[in-house]
């Protein structure tokens, strides 16, 4: 969400910074509306999770803050590839305010076999009605065909009660 925040405020304020970044010896003038910047397609995401299941929690500390293992494996559907298992492992600290920050990593395999593996770093909120996490997720390099076009790439992802873990890649 931290993207998003700056996007919009360098969109709605260009002299948002006091002092403009220039290398050394660079001196051409830069146009802002011109320039080339990552961008995120919202309306094509490459990962959809329809299921999910956790198999295993264990405490790794007695707080605070609390840290616990989870353990999940997820169904979904990616594209180019088809029906996947994301088998999953997260470290979440349990912070004071109420949020939780989360490390994981896991491997999405397809059904011939083919896998990549992946790290993700989130933070969100567990209570009575909700679950909302959303990170940044960097795919490893793989020689799967299947996954080839996932090789280094970072995504962002989210997970809401209504709506499962999302992937979006970030194009380059």
């Amino acid at each position: 969400m931290i993207l998003f925040s700056a996007s919009t405020l360098l969109q709605n304020d260009k002299e948002i910074f006091s002092q403009p970044y220039q290398n050394e010896n660079e001196t051409a003038n830069h146009d802002f509306n011109t320039l080339v910047t990552n961008s995120l397609n919202l309306s094509a995401p490459i990962y959809q999770a329809y299921s999910g299941i956790f198999l295993e929690t264990k405490n790794l500390s007695s707080g605070p803050p609390i840290i616990n293992e989870d353990h999940a494996i997820e169904k979904a559907i990616m594209k180019n590839v088809g029906n996947v298992t994301n088998n999953m492992t997260f470290i979440n600290t349990h912070l004071l305010d109420g949020t939780i920050q989360s490390a994981a990593k896991g491997v999405i395999t397809a059904e011939d076999g083919q896998s990549i593996s992946w790290i993700s770093s989130d933070i969100g909120m567990i209570n009575d009605q909700n679950e909302l996490f959303h990170g940044i997720v960097q795919f490893d390099s793989t020689n799967s065909s299947s996954f080839s076009f996932l090789n280094n790439a970072t995504g962002i992802d989210k997970q809401t009660p209504e709506i499962k873990r999302t992937i979006w890649l970030i194009e380059k």
